[in-house]
């Protein structure tokens, strides 16, 4: 993962997050925590942050990958690491 993967990605997610649960401050939060416990997300929420990151970042997040995104650092990580090249 380049550098400029994870800053497109870190600064993806914040626009996601700040659209679909504007009350979580990414800065504030255990980025090794369970996400959904960490920012109060509930199933919803969770999908909906599933379906912004596909539409938003171009980044398809299988069911079958779900548990691997389960806390913002491995979110990142995930993104990151499928984030599109940019054109």
């Amino acid at each position: 993962m380049t550098d400029s993967k994870e800053t497109r990605a870190r600064s993806g997610l914040r626009k996601v997050f700040h659209r679909i649960a504007p009350e979580i401050d990414l800065d504030a939060i255990d980025h090794h925590a369970d996400l959904r416990e960490e920012a109060d997300l509930d199933s919803v929420d969770a999908i909906n942050l599933i379906v912004a990151i596909h539409k938003d970042l171009g980044v398809d997040i299988p069911e079958a990958d779900y548990g691997e995104v389960t806390t913002f650092g491995a979110m990142l990580r995930y993104v990151a690491d499928r984030l599109p090249e940019a054109s």
